[in-house]
């Protein structure tokens, strides 16, 4: 934990606030293929709890006791998500479910909870996002996988009947995020190197719009990027960040919404510290780190899909509009769909994460690990 430490309080600049502490979730992860990711306080307890699912396996949730110790708890059984999972009150008892692919888990007081499906043939997804796309104020689910299209569903009132479906359009492997591109007071969908608008306002129709210049084209995953919609140079419209998140050498990015109605976009890369090859960017997260009222870049490498050094946590610190590189995290540990919070509840935003597969020469040993990074701005090291 010190090494760690020392690595990122040598890496912060004089007078910056991103000083993050790394502590783990788990050090003995069980299997491999963990894609769901989620923070909600699932206990009702105050803090946040971290919740990560196995591919085609157990749902794990893991009770935030302390920054060092955390309980691991079964959620669910039988995950039918690769990827994409969330929270959400699907039934509206004022508990937290979780949702991954097809399948709903209802909040119990047992382990597991109770499983229910809301659509059968939903398989492969990889991206599951939450937005009100019909303007009734209530979430609605949005999800993408390889073997089914970029669609939504509607949660009817009581969830246990079947959710209407909407198609939107074609799928990629990744990239989906929500936000009004053209302005118009709507959520429109991003997937990857194109967004859908959202027509008529309900989610009933929906039109593809400009390419957006951004992602890998080539197999095997042509487009697959992680996303995010946020106004990063403050002219009142929406912009993207986008990473690679499938490849070595991977590319970030925020993308300038030039004509403010997603018809036209600028490319402004965000700048490595170094020459080294990195590993997949397979996290994304856009957020006000440092409590400066502007927005900061988190991303991290995978252990799974390896760069030429040990994988390390990066982030983009808006400086007066400029972003500039920090390594908040080398020591040894690589992350995959990492999510954001106040996990502790001191009023900045936390990060945790795990991994999809390790290294064999990674600092746990070579074994799979969850990790929690303590936002430490508010605090003293």
């Amino acid at each position: 934990m010190w090494r760690a430490l020392l690595a990122v309080l040598l890496a912060a600049p004089q007078g910056s606030k991103l000083q993050f502490r790394h502590h783990f979730i788990d050090r003995t992860l069980p299997g491999t293929a963990y894609g769901q990711t989620a923070l909600a306080d699932v206990d009702g307890d105050g803090d946040l709890d971290f919740i990560t699912g196995r591919r085609a396996g157990d749902i794990l949730w893991f009770e935030y006791r302390a920054p060092d110790d955390w309980k691991r708890h079964l959620l669910g059984k039988d995950s039918p998500s690769d990827v994409g999972g969330n929270v959400l009150d699907v039934d509206r008892d004022g508990k937290i479910d979780f949702v991954a692919g097809g399948a709903w888990y209802r909040h119990g007081a047992g382990e597991p909870w109770e499983r229910r499906v809301f659509d059968k043939d939903l398989a492969s997804v990889h991206d599951f996002v939450t937005a009100d796309l019909d303007g009734d104020r209530r979430p609605d689910v949005i999800t993408m996988s390889d073997k089914n299209n970029l669609r939504w569903y509607r949660i009817p009132d009581d969830p246990t009947r079947p959710w209407e479906r909407r198609d939107i359009g074609p799928s990629v492997h990744a990239g989906v995020c929500t936000g009004d591109l053209d302005g118009d007071g709507d959520l429109d969908v991003v997937r990857s190197n194109i967004w859908f608008e959202n027509v008529d306002g309900k989610g009933l129709r929906w039109a593809e719009r400009a390419n957006i210049p951004f992602g890998n084209p080539n197999n095997p995953f042509p487009y697959a990027t992680r996303s995010a919609a946020r106004d990063l140079d403050g002219d009142g419209d929406l912009d993207l960040v986008m990473t690679t998140n499938e490849i070595r050498n991977p590319k970030i990015a925020w993308l300038e919404n030039a004509d403010g109605k997603g018809g036209a976009w600028k490319v402004h890369e965000l700048v490595a510290g170094d020459a080294a090859v990195r590993g997949a960017y397979h996290s994304l997260a856009v957020e006000d780190f440092d409590g400066d009222r502007d927005w900061d870049v988190f991303t991290c490498e995978m252990e799974g899909i390896a760069g030429d050094r040990p994988p390390r946590w990066f982030m983009w610190e808006n400086v007066e509009g400029r972003f500039v590189e920090r390594v908040i995290l080398d020591a040894g540990l690589g992350g995959h769909e990492a999510v954001v919070g106040d996990v502790d509840g001191d009023g900045d935003l936390d990060v945790c994460a795990k991994l999809w597969a390790p290294r064999k020469d990674n600092a746990n040993g070579g074994r799979m690990h969850a990790d929690y990074l303590e936002n430490l701005w508010r605090r003293k090291p």
